[in-house]
């Protein structure tokens, strides 16, 4: 067996967040994250051009709010840059398939900030900070058990099918509730009423299906328009600009308003068709000029939703960590997914949060072993 002081469960912020925090603290540490990728459900497009400052194009989470002072502090930290949403000039909305999209001057909604050349920087900047022989991709853990004061960490590489047994004293799982229930044991070490919590908390962005199309030129912005759409028509239900920068990188994103399920049934091809039909009716001709587009259906992937996540409508996470605080103390365990999150939870802000109170735990449980 591989005998580590932590293990840190997922590769998304939350986890890579934590572990650039014990290599700054010089705790002893390996990361396992299934995917052959970091990010969890931070997920970016590079479009294939010949060059290599070539921007990211988001297809999970896109906005930092102006009250997310942590993930502003982390950006900053990195040298990263924000910048402003463009939400200047008119809004669009589309009522029915009776109507004309009625166009709206100064309807645009709070101020955002998002991250210089797409979040997936900020991904590649934490990984950049990490030792390079404290994580391994494509290894997913299949079962936790609980031996005396000892967890024992399952582990499957994907790739060549090995499996290895790790032990720890200290367990981080950077994952959200459902994906824990769903592949991490706790039938094996968790009390009846830990195991009911964790299937109960939603999924954070499980079921959403966005789409996204890049531009040579914001042609939206040149007619007036802040790239801003809402529609009961669909298939997107609300639109926004999607630039990688503010001159920089241009595109559109929206939301889609069907079900994972419901996507089951068009062809992706198909969907992405009809998304640059609605840009072309909302904001003008010029948007089937795209020159690449991208959709993502998280439901479909199993890394992130389950199948409660699928069949229930989106709703905000709840965990109420508080209840169980004696229980994960005893267990030398620590919850840090965005859904955990005591603020924000399934936001970014919510990821950074949570990881920030799992290290202040772990510290004062190693702090008291040292002594």
């Amino acid at each position: 067996m591989n005998n580590r002081r932590v293990i840190i469960v997922g590769g998304g912020l939350a986890g890579l967040y934590t572990a650039f925090q014990l290599e700054q603290l010089s705790i002893p540490y390996v990361l396992f994250e299934a995917k052959d990728v970091f990010g969890g459900r931070i997920h970016s497009e590079q479009p294939k051009v010949n060059n290599n400052q070539s921007l990211f194009h988001d297809l999970g989470p896109t906005w930092i709010f102006p009250h997310h002072h942590r993930m502003k502090a982390l950006v900053a930290h990195l040298n990263e840059n924000l910048f402003h949403q463009h939400s200047a000039g008119a809004v669009v909305y589309h009522e029915n398939t009776n109507t004309k999209p009625q166009i709206i001057e100064n309807g645009q909604g709070p101020l955002l900030h998002r991250l210089e050349g797409g979040l997936y920087k900020l991904i590649l900047a934490l990984q950049a900070k990490l030792s390079k022989n404290n994580y391994q991709l494509s290894c997913q853990v299949d079962n936790l058990k609980k031996v005396n004061e000892t967890w024992q960490v399952t582990v499957t590489n994907t790739k060549d099918a090995s499996v290895v047994i790790h032990e720890t004293d200290h367990l981080i799982l950077a994952l959200p509730p459902r994906l824990i229930h769903e592949y991490l044991t706790p039938t094996h070490w968790a009390s009846a009423a830990l195991t009911k919590a964790l299937v109960a908390v939603p999924t954070w962005m499980a079921n959403q299906v966005k789409f996204v199309a890049t531009y040579h030129k914001p042609f939206w912005r040149e007619n007036g328009l802040a790239g801003q759409a809402f529609s009961r028509v669909g298939p997107m239900i609300e639109i926004h600009d999607a630039s990688a920068k503010d001159q920089q990188g241009f595109a559109l994103f929206g939301f889609i308003g069907l079900s994972s399920q419901a996507i089951k049934s068009f062809s992706i091809e198909h969907l992405k068709a009809q998304c640059i039909n609605q840009l072309k009716l909302l904001l003008g001709d010029e948007a089937q000029h795209y020159e690449q587009c991208y959709l993502k259906s998280w439901g479909s992937d199993v890394h992130v939703a389950t199948d409660k996540d699928r069949t229930e409508p989106p709703a905000h996470p709840d965990f109420h960590i508080k209840r169980f605080s004696q229980e994960l103390s005893s267990l030398n365990l620590y919850l840090a997914g965005s859904e955990f999150s005591e603020e924000d939870a399934g936001y970014l802000e919510g990821a950074i949060y949570a990881a920030d109170k799992a290290i202040s735990l772990l510290k004062k449980e190693v702090l008291l072993k040292n002594h």
